[in-house]
């Protein structure tokens, strides 16, 4: 009698937990990829191991033996729910299909809408929980639309003798499993659409038939890994998007022999690392997006055949550094995206080959300095992104060989110093942002190589308001007239009428006044005692006992000569 109930306990504990399983409300997992929902293991391990410090050690033995029973549970949890998946595909309805002249008029009959001029069936945001089987489908349908839907799986024929089918969405529903066959009948489908489910598999043979497939959206699913033979026969991809998954290894022949795939998506995933073969065969890539994963390296020769790739996104990624040789085949290159990361060091020749390069985003890093000449062979760029890193000065040099960038972002970094020639290499900047930095005052003459500059941002920086400063107050001074007096131009004037934001940190009573009203007279009386720290400034007159207007004064000799013909009614007042 021992051994007979074995089975009978076996099978009586499967029926109990596939029960559990099918009576289990389903619930609608989320499609947020940047914030995934712990796993069943990390839940109860914080539950089991990580509450309290206090625990004794044998207490946190009990909890690790619970982990063990609780990951094999998980696992066999796993397996029947797959299998239960596979039951109830078998068990699916299958669409009724139908040759004759007249299947067009029957197909308007169904719940799903029939577009004979254009051979289109929609089935989108029906609320189905399963295929229609009233629905008639002739079999010379080109578009097939299924999504916004709560399809949950399909049976394995169901798109069978849909020979001529160009276009599939199955997006937007909650899939989970894709039986083996699904697209084998499918020799002409060119598009098929899989995003937004819960699939977290796709077998090797998925699709094997579908050798004219060019777009594939696999994106927003639960995918963790993909079999080394998935795109073994669909050598036409032109572009193929696994987003939003949680893929954290490829395969180094996953993508082998897809020459002629254009975009390829695989941002927000978990990918930590890439093989150096894996972008091999890719030869006429043109976006690669890699952006929100776990990257802290990249192999120097991952990109040796991308020669043809125009936009290549690393944003949100721990990388530390750009050696010389990575970017080095990216000749055709127009936007590289590497912000938000951890980019220390940028190797001096990193971007030499990125000769038609006319984006590059570097913000939000940990970059210190910039070597002069970084940019030296980039005379192509436009755009420039360096805020929120860390950078304190800028040398001589640095922007050499940028005389078509246009717009420079330097915002939200620690700059206190700038060559006074820094942009003698940029005469075509137009957009230069500098505030959020600890500028105190700007070198003479820095500003007069852009002067066709049109936003200017000076904002949110310590700007000391003395004899320093002239230079800046005139400049900006002649910036606002040049703008007011010019009849012909539509410019917005408020960035000049408010002198570009820059409001004096000090000394004294000048403290929260726009560095644009001061005159040279009021920004240089009682200099020496300025530069003494007396707060407030004394006149001069009071401390040399000598009468302001005297020819001896330097200060009355220079405003006379440096000060523009300002009157009070043409600069704007202090608001």
């Amino acid at each position: 009698m021992g051994r007979l109930s074995c089975p009978f306990v076996t099978v009586f504990t499967t029926i109990v937990f596939i029960t559990s399983v099918e009576d289990k409300p389903r619930t609608e997992a989320s499609r947020d990829c940047a914030n995934p929902e712990p796993s069943f293991e990390q839940s109860v391990i914080k539950e089991m191991v990580g509450v309290g410090s206090d625990r004794t050690k044998g207490e946190k033995n009990v909890s690790i033996g619970n982990v063990v029973v609780a990951t094999i549970f998980e696992e066999f949890e796993t397996r029947l729910s797959r299998l239960e998946r596979r039951l109830r595909a078998i068990e699916q309805p299958v669409w009724q299909m139908s040759s004759g002249e007249e299947d067009w008029e029957i197909c308007a009959e169904g719940p799903c809408r029939c577009q004979p001029e254009i051979k289109l069936v929609s089935c989108w945001r029906q609320d189905l929980l399963d295929l229609p089987a009233a629905q008639l489908v002739p079999r010379d349908v080109l578009k097939l639309d299924l999504a916004g839907n709560r399809l949950t799986t399909l049976h394995r024929d169901t798109f069978l003798d849909m020979t001529r089918l160009n276009h599939l969405d199955l997006s937007d529903n909650s899939i989970e499993h894709l039986p083996l066959n699904l697209f084998f009948s499918l020799h002409a489908v060119a598009r098929i659409r899989l995003s937004k489910n819960l699939l977290g598999e796709l077998h090797r043979s998925q699709f094997f038939n579908t050798r004219n497939l060019r777009i594939l959206d696999a994106s927003s699913n639960k995918l963790r890994n993909l079999p080394e033979s998935l795109f073994l026969s669909t050598t036409l991809l032109v572009l193929l998007d696994l987003s939003c998954n949680r893929i954290s290894s490829f395969l180094p022949g996953i993508f082998h022999g897809l020459t002629m795939l254009e975009e390829l998506l695989l941002g927000k995933n978990r990918l930590s690392v890439l093989p150096v073969d894996l972008f091999k065969d890719l030869t006429s890539l043109k976006y690669l997006g890699l952006e929100e994963n776990r990257l802290r390296e990249l192999p120097d020769e991952l990109f040796r055949t991308q020669t043809s790739l125009r936009e290549l996104n690393f944003r949100s990624n721990q990388l530390s550094e750009i050696s010389a040789r990575l970017l080095a085949p990216l000749e055709q290159l127009n936007s590289l995206e590497m912000s938000n990361n951890k980019i220390a060091r940028i190797n001096p020749t990193a971007f030499q080959g990125l000769v038609a390069l006319k984006e590059l985003q570097l913000g939000h890093n940990r970059l210190r300095n910039l070597t002069p000449g970084l940019f030296s062979m980039s005379a192509s760029l436009e755009r420039l992104v360096l805020y929120a890193n860390g950078i304190e000065n800028l040398l001589r040099g640095t922007f050499q060989g940028l005389s078509n960038l246009t717009s420079l972002f330097l915002h939200s970094n620690h700059l206190r110093i700038m060559h006074p020639d820094l942009f003698q290499d940029t005469p075509n900047l137009r957009k230069l942002q500098l505030e959020s930095n600890y500028l105190s005052s700007l070198p003479p003459r820095i500003l007069d190589a852009v002067e066709s500059i049109e936003q200017l941002r000076l904002a949110r920086n310590p700007w000391h308001c003395d004899c320093a400063a002239s230079y800046l107050a005139t400049w900006l001074q002649r910036m606002y007239l040049t703008r007011v007096n010019d009849t012909n131009s539509s410019e917005n004037l408020g960035i000049w009428e408010f002198g570009a934001g820059a409001v004096c940190r000090g000394p004294g009573t000048l403290g929260g006044r726009l560095l644009l009203r001061l005159t040279f007279h009021e920004l240089c009386e009682g200099q020496w005692a300025s530069m003494k720290g007396l707060v407030p400034r004394l006149p001069i007159d009071l401390i040399s006992g000598r009468n302001v207007a005297s020819t001896d004064n330097p200060f009355s000799r220079n405003e006379s000569v440096s000060t523009p013909n300002l009157s009070r009614s043409t600069i704007p007042s202090q608001r």
